[in-house]
């Protein structure tokens, strides 16, 4: 009988050995690497981010309210030309299992893309469903970058209520430009 009970605690002892061996052997890389204290926060909320006058981030978000048939100028539009930055919503969308709605975005003439959760009906025109956790696939967005700049524009949909009538964007807006003079050329 205690023959059996040590070959039990043998069998147990060798069992939880081979599975710690096992562990390590196949632990990711990254694992090694990780530090004890936190990363310092490299990025804060502003809506301006000054740098030096050859370099400089400007940054819009705004939560916009509409009813169907309604539109809004986020940009300011110079008198005879067309809208800068124009959002219309065409409708609420019913009938799906998630709040979506009809919109369409005059952005300067640009082409915007979409996440593959968004239906491009037209040019510019969408029906996007409300934001999930992965927001990029639900959210219609423009993306550009120039040697000196780059502008990153996002509308995800917050919510859609048929019974108000509103529709909640939430609209996203980034101009950065930099100088590509090399210091001390």
């Amino acid at each position: 009988m205690l023959q059996q009970l040590w070959l039990a605690v043998g069998l147990v002892a060798a069992f939880v050995a081979g599975a710690v061996y096992w562990r390590r052997l196949h632990m990711p890389a990254t694992a090694a690497r990780v530090t004890a204290r936190p990363a310092p926060i490299v990025y804060r909320d502003s809506p301006t981010v000054r740098v030096s006058d050859s370099q400089r981030a400007e940054r819009t978000r705004k939560v916009v309210r509409l009813r169907p048939g309604e539109s809004l100028d986020l940009l300011p539009n110079a008198v005879g030309l067309p809208p800068r930055f124009r959002v219309t919503c065409k409708s609420i969308v019913d009938g799906s299992d998630l709040e979506a709605a009809h919109i369409a975005v005059e952005f300067s003439g640009a082409q915007l893309s979409c996440g593959p959760l968004v239906h491009e009906t037209n040019f510019n025109e969408f029906v996007i469903p409300r934001a999930t956790r992965d927001e990029h696939r639900s959210c219609v967005f423009y993306y550009y970058e120039r040697g000196d700049s780059i502008e990153l524009m996002r509308i995800k949909l917050k919510s859609a209520d048929p019974g108000s009538g509103l529709v909640e964007l939430d609209i996203m807006q980034m101009h950065a430009q930099w100088s590509n003079r090399q210091d001390g050329a």
